[in-house]
């Protein structure tokens, strides 16, 4: 996979999108009417340029989207993004240039050394290296790239100014991950609650207050909830934004910096009620004195769902 620059001021461009050699219709254009249900939506896939295994996945995904929503439609909406290597910096440093755009806005770079986890950024040493050596070692260098990755593609759909937007982890179809089939994507955009913010994708427990029901095109039944009650689950292998996600987060960040992303989002951001109602952080810790949640999400489950991947796909444990 290659991938071209991106440049700091304009939206990367993304030189990575599938392409079919014949035309097939999926699955859904077959069994609804005029289409419905099949993706019209912008996804992203995240996934590492040098990684075998990551493209092996995100083939197996594509093969996916396309048997449901069709070549014409996985052409048009699906795109392949970088992951981020830190440990490779200076190299493609405008990958992470481009996740802090909108910080590096308001924010000289000395005025973040500060903050928690973009300090690694801001404190390069002058060849433009990390300088924190625990930070180019595994699992912390995963974490961080993980966390610019997504914050390189939530500028990306802020840039696009697009009202919806599905991002998904190259390993997002893994068995242990997945919580709904790939057929359903649109049918939840199409259902999301006006106020939502995220929307998890993920198998995730049960939890939080049933927001709606609804079958995709495929006759699959599918719940939605809402995530009020406080929890320590994470992971943010698939999921969708609104245009409201990143311009609350984005305020964030400038003040108070990022963190572990899934369990940031997931466990603290979404469910912790640490702000007031002008949405100033007060305290994480139960009883601080906050009374809202910074964001409003949204899990959804399919009830007895397992993705079915090949024999030879790398899943978590491989």
């Amino acid at each position: 996979m290659i991938f071209s620059s991106h440049r700091l001021t304009s939206i990367p461009h993304l030189s990575f999108l599938p392409h079919f050699r014949t035309r097939y219709d999926g699955l859904i254009s077959k069994k609804s009417k005029h289409g419905a249900g099949v993706l019209e939506t912008p996804v992203y896939i995240i996934a590492m340029e040098q990684s075998t295994k990551d493209a092996r996945r995100v083939a197996e995904m594509l093969e996916r989207l396309m048997k449901y929503h069709g070549s014409a439609a996985v052409k048009e909406h699906v795109h392949i993004t970088p992951g981020i290597n830190i440990a490779a910096w200076p190299e493609k440093i405008e990958l992470a240039e481009y996740a802090l755009k909108s910080v590096l806005a308001v924010r000289k770079v000395s005025e973040i050394g500060g903050l928690p986890w973009l300090e690694t950024y801001a404190n390069r040493d002058k060849h433009g290296k990390i300088s924190n050596p625990q930070a180019t070692q595994f699992p912390l260098s995963h974490h961080i790239g993980c966390l610019y990755a997504h914050l390189h593609d939530w500028q990306m759909s802020f840039d696009a100014q697009y009202e919806t937007t599905v991002i998904l982890e190259s390993d997002a179809i893994d068995p242990s991950l997945l919580g709904v089939e790939l057929s359903s994507v649109q049918s939840v955009v199409d259902n999301a609650p006006a106020d939502f913010d995220l929307i998890f994708l993920t198998n995730r427990q049960k939890g939080g207050k049933l927001a709606k029901k609804f079958t995709d095109p495929m006759g699959n039944e599918l719940k939605l909830y809402h995530l009020t009650e406080q929890d320590e689950e994470a992971g943010l292998s698939s999921y969708i934004v609104s245009a409201t996600f990143y311009k609350k987060l984005r305020r964030y960040i400038v003040e108070y910096g990022a963190d572990m992303v899934d369990a940031w989002l997931s466990a603290k951001l979404c469910v912790k009620p640490a702000f007031d109602k002008n949405g100033k952080f007060v305290a994480w810790e139960e009883n601080g004195g906050g009374e809202y949640r910074y964001l409003s999400c949204y899990h959804v489950q399919q009830e007895g769902f397992r993705s079915v991947v090949s024999d030879d796909y790398p899943t978590a444990s491989r």
